[in-house]
């Protein structure tokens, strides 16, 4: 390569730079990373709120990473979240994208709030395929504008409510689901580094992302097979450029056997998580609100993720990433997503499979196919601006460059223009013609009057009881931001989430029909309140008028959310018929001293077998009532209860097999003698013939 040649990779290598800067700043500005405050108008004069996403499942997001930022300042690991609707296991709902939201606060030195570290984790997990798509780019020697116009297509193309795009992560609030795609789309490109090249810190790299993804959602292992699946193809298929290569060390068995490596250390790093799902994936019951019917819905909805245009565009580039077989990263994704294809496939319509996970919705897959098409999609265009720049007589070497620099840049301001009228409705199936389009933000009036409602409830209630929080004023889940001001026990109207169908609910509540009360006004009664342990009520919305009426609650504060206080209320635990005159009530450990002694003791949480009971110091067996809560029946009346979420010496076992995970990265990664850079050397010999640069043959 000739000095002149040279020095025009590096000025393209850094206009790429700048162009994906630009790309990630524009999205970054229009996401709200740099207004992670709002200003509103308050009785007592304008006032700055934390501003974030507010719309669907945002609320209950930001709450579950405020909840594990409070317990680990409390030097406590949360395993148990106990707010949320008489609590359940973290394993049930796992805290990936929650750890991204505490880390991103922990850099900050907790000067961010809550709210603003889920800005920045929801857009650093909307620009993170761009990395992956640029790491793949680079491995096989593409124009980082492949990368740069896949990234550009990702963050332009909406998608509708499970296709991983800007609806499901933004509008809807996904967040779990698509991180744990996203985290396991990172992993592609170290996966095939590693298994190609041997670059150990490649290696540990991939099982970093493996891991997470597995933390992030479960059902990432689904996408993590098949991408390991498509990694190990490549690999092994795979044809040297120069025969005296030392083709052992791309031959299936050597890529096999670290394959093996990746996947054992990642799996040990997922051991705590995986254990307990092994154990208790039992009790786990989820309603599932969506799926394929046939053949033809799953085709309608992989077209729908991402457009016409792009899904053939998508296919074009699939069939020349299976025909380059040079290129390794390319036919990796390739195979890789025929394999996730076949699985999600699978899933949907074999009976035998779906089986073997009741619980998942095929739909859900979406987001990491969705990414896999448009780098393929991205893939065909260059090389199709390759090829026309070929034919016209005299054109620059660094046309087709620019040409896919400025359709990146052209798709990305004409599919993310402001359109009048309202925006977008979460609840419509209507996919939104244009991306980065407006959603509810939590710095809204609404939102200071529900947090002033449920301090002054949080207040005034008695000691030891929960708070109940009905309706909605901002989006359809304003309730699930109740945990930002208060340690109580909540439960709600709509509770989005919950895992055991044994909820004594109201009259007109079934599980299978989803987490909500229809007749949320039927809360506002003896019975209710006392199975539940309400102590305070923060009610707007249809229950408003049932509980203004009531003779069981005290007002205590009116706006747009009203406040109320429970009279003559049961506590969370109660001793037979006595309620408990002290009571420490917190995620994983319950203290009750009762007013009276008095037996059966029943603790108003979810029963689960690692709760451990202690009646006047002597352990009790637990006990599941019909509610699905948690009782003891000790040999006499107690005066004392300890209630326990226990560490197991199985917990214990696979917290070992995680330290054992941390030690197999360590040896990766720790220096013991030169790398083995054969496909580092072999990658060098195409760039030094300009096969690794420009060419798309």
């Amino acid at each position: 390569m000739n000095s002149e040649t040279s020095g025009a990779s590096r000025i393209w290598r850094w206009f790429s730079l700048l162009a994906f800067a630009a790309l990630a700043l524009y999205v970054a500005a229009r996401l709200g990373v740099f207004a992670l405050t709002g200003e509103i108008a308050a009785p007592s004069g304008d006032i700055r709120l934390p501003n974030t996403f507010a719309s669907v499942d945002h609320p209950f997001h930001v709450a579950r990473a405020e909840t594990l930022w409070r317990e680990l300042a409390s030097g406590r690991v949360l395993r148990w979240v106990g707010q949320h609707q008489g609590g359940y296991p973290v394993e049930f709902y796992p805290l990936g994208a929650a750890w991204l939201e505490v880390l991103i606060r922990a850099v900050s030195l907790g000067n961010l709030s809550a709210q603003g570290a889920h800005t920045l984790a929801v857009a650093a997990v909307f620009l993170l395929p761009g990395a992956a798509f640029a790491a793949l780019a680079k491995l096989d020697g593409w124009p980082a504008g492949v990368g740069l116009l896949a990234l550009s297509l990702h963050v332009s193309l909406p998608g509708g409510w499970y296709h991983g795009g800007y609806t499901e992560l933004v509008q809807w609030g996904l967040v779990t689901n698509v991180t744990g795609s996203v985290a396991a789309l990172l992993a592609l490109p170290a996966l095939v580094g590693f298994l190609r090249a041997g670059e150990k810190w490649l290696g540990a790299l991939a099982a970093i992302f493996a891991a997470w993804a597995v933390y992030a959602n479960p059902r990432s292992i689904v996408g993590l097979a098949a991408l390991a699946l498509g990694a190990w193809a490549a690999v092994a298929t795979m044809r040297f450029a120069d025969a005296a290569a030392d083709e052992s060390r791309g031959s299936s068995l050597t890529a096999l056997r670290r394959l093996t490596l990746v996947t054992s250390i990642s799996m040990l790093l997922a051991a705590p998580l995986l254990t307990a799902l092994i154990r208790f994936g039992g009790f786990y019951q989820f309603v599932r609100y969506s799926g394929y019917e046939d053949w033809a819905d799953y085709a309608t909805a992989s077209v729908s993720a991402v457009s016409w245009p792009v899904f053939a565009l998508g296919l074009v580039g699939l069939a020349f990433g299976f025909s380059s077989r040079h290129r390794v990263a390319t036919r990796a994704a390739a195979a890789s997503l025929i394999a996730y294809a076949i699985f999600t496939a699978a899933i949907a319509f074999a009976p035998w499979v779906s089986l073997l996970a009741p619980q998942l919705e095929p739909t859900r897959l979406m987001p990491l196919q969705r990414y896999l098409v448009v780098y393929f999609a991205a893939v065909a265009i260059c090389a199709a601006l390759e090829r026309l720049s070929s034919l016209v007589p005299l054109a620059p070497t660094w046309a087709a460059r620019a040409g896919a620099v400025a359709l990146a840049l052209a798709v990305l301001v004409i599919q993310t223009r402001p359109l009048p009228g309202p925006a977008p409705d979460p609840a419509s199936t209507v996919i939104p013609p244009v991306s980065l389009y407006p959603v509810d933000m939590s710095a809204q009036p609404q939102q200071f009057d529900l947090e002033l409602a449920v301090r002054a409830a949080d207040e005034a209630a008695a000691p030891g009881t929960a708070i109940l929080v009905l309706g909605s004023a901002l989006s359809w889940h304003q309730q699930l931001w109740a945990p930002m001001w208060t340690s109580r026990p909540l439960f709600y109207d709509n509770w989005l989430w919950y895992w055991q169908p044994d909820h004594a609910g109201t009259p007109g509540y079934r599980f299978g029909a989803g987490h909500h009360y229809p007749d949320p006004e039927a809360t506002i009664d003896r019975a209710y309140l006392e199975r539940h342990g309400i102590g305070g009520v923060v009610v707007t919305g249809a229950a408003r008028e049932a509980a203004a009426r009531s003779p069981l609650l005290e007002p205590l504060a009116a706006g747009l959310y009203d406040a109320y206080k429970v009279l003559d209320p049961v506590t969370t635990v109660t001793f037979a018929d006595a309620n408990a005159a002290l009571l420490a009530v917190r995620n994983q450990s319950i203290d009750a001293v009762a007013e009276s002694p008095g037996a059966p003791v029943v603790a108003r949480v979810n029963w689960h077998p690692r709760w451990t009971v202690r009646a006047d110091e002597q352990p009790v067996p637990p006990i599941r009532l019909g509610s699905g809560y948690l009782a003891a029946r000790p040999q006499r009346a107690a005066r004392t209860a300890e209630f326990r979420y226990a560490v197991e010496p199985l917990d214990w076992a696979a917290r070992g097999l995680a330290l054992v995970g941390v030690v197999g990265l360590v040896w990766m990664v720790w220096p013991r003698q030169r790398p083995d850079r054969s496909g580092a050397r072999w990658y060098a010999r195409r760039s030094d013939r300009g096969g690794g640069s420009t060419g798309y043959a």
